[in-house]
């Protein structure tokens, strides 16, 4: 079964020392996820207009949501999936607003990458083990992930790219509950953990 966890015994001095060489300061766990997940989304973003202060406010404001939203990954407000299809909508929407009313096109598909890919980060420091919620929580939909799901679950890889992705619904929420209907055991993001790492060696590889 996919969630069965591999545990291993690992020298915590080095443990914490791979964490720094990839997050830098983790101090603040939900900062240092945020900002590793945006690494991984921002190339897509169109910022050259944007002076750097003005960038670092709008990330700042994203930053304030997650310490309010995130917080809320547990039974208590996230019963079942779609309370979290609701919240992580809403959370998008909050996102893209910030973004929207500063003249940048910031689509559901940043939204999702940067968001997924904080909580994914989140779950590797080991801030939070997100157990009440894990087998609701989203994959961080990218390139990758398009090939994996192609591959082994014989999902259509869509034509769009991810970052054009606008359409919360019909595009975003549609691909996901694609994944979830297709994977018969475990939880979607821990087939993700699986399979990613097995892609990307293979086109290492090559």
């Amino acid at each position: 079964m996919l969630d069965k966890v591999r545990e291993t015994s690992v020298d915590e001095d080095i443990l914490d020392f791979l964490k720094y060489v990839y997050f830098g300061d983790f101090s603040n766990p939900i900062e240092a996820a945020s900002r590793r997940a945006y690494l991984d989304m921002n190339r897509t973003l169109r910022l050259k207009p944007l002076p750097d202060d003005v960038r670092l406010m709008l990330r700042r404001k994203v930053n304030l949501i997650f310490a309010e939203e995130l917080p809320k990954l547990s039974l208590k407000d996230i019963p079942d999936q779609d309370s979290f299809d609701s919240w992580h909508q809403n959370v998008s929407n909050q996102m893209k607003r910030i973004y929207l009313d500063n003249g940048v096109v910031f689509t559901y598909g940043h939204a999702q990458k940067w968001l997924n890919m904080t909580i994914k980060y989140l779950y590797m420091l080991e801030a939070t083990s997100f157990d009440e919620v894990f087998e609701y929580l989203h994959v961080p939909l990218d390139n990758y992930v398009f090939d994996i799901a192609s591959g082994n679950l014989d999902i259509e890889r869509p034509k769009q790219p991810w970052s054009r992705w606008d359409d919360y619904d019909h595009q975003y929420l549609a691909y996901q509950k694609a994944i979830r209907e297709k994977i018969l055991q475990g939880s979607p993001l821990r087939w993700e953990f699986r399979y990613w790492l097995k892609v990307v060696q293979g086109i290492e590889k090559d």
